[in-house]
């Protein structure tokens, strides 16, 4: 039932991407509701639902979108290590901060791999204002979405799940 219900809300994360996120852009920047779906499931499911997830919602959302799978996958690629990063670091941060954290740097890189991608297929190479047009924005976008998400769930009383989990056999924690 939980498998079942992690998929219903990637599957709205990538509605909202696709017809929620564009009306409401800042700049060249829209906010990437996957990847803070995605975030918030590393912070509070663990590493084995991030792990099947991933590859789930970048077919998802390039299913519906004009954006090729295998590069949204690339571009969401990073939210485990650095959350196992976060979580490993020796830094007295809490988890508010590591979560914040976490999306600001899974949002950086998956926002220039995405930018490197259209730059691959023909976009112009504009450093300058892919950092004050698409990157910055789309921080502060993430930032926002997070916070109207994460504050009701701390308030709710759900805690973090670590990125450790117990060592079993292939498949043992699916």
């Amino acid at each position: 039932m939980r498998a079942l219900g992690l998929f219903a809300l990637l599957f709205l994360a990538v509605v909202a991407q696709v017809t929620v996120a564009p009306l409401f852009p800042l700049d060249g920047a829209v906010a990437d509701p996957v990847l803070l779906v995605l975030c918030l499931v590393a912070v509070y499911g663990g590493p084995v639902p991030v792990m099947v997830l991933t590859p789930i919602g970048a077919v998802l959302a390039g299913m519906v979108s004009d954006r090729d799978a295998g590069l949204l996958l690339l571009a969401w690629l990073p939210v485990l290590p650095v959350a196992a990063l976060l979580e490993d670091s020796p830094l007295p941060l809490n988890q508010g901060v590591k979560t914040y954290v976490l999306v600001i740097g899974t949002g950086l890189a998956a926002r220039v791999v995405l930018a490197v991608g259209a730059m691959l297929g023909g976009a112009p190479a504009a450093v300058g204002s892919l950092v004050t047009d698409v990157l910055l924005p789309g921080i502060m976008l993430d930032m926002v979405v997070l916070t109207i998400c994460y504050l009701p769930l701390r308030a709710g009383g759900l805690r973090e799940v670590g990125m450790h989990g117990r060592r079993r056999g292939y498949a043992g924690g699916l």
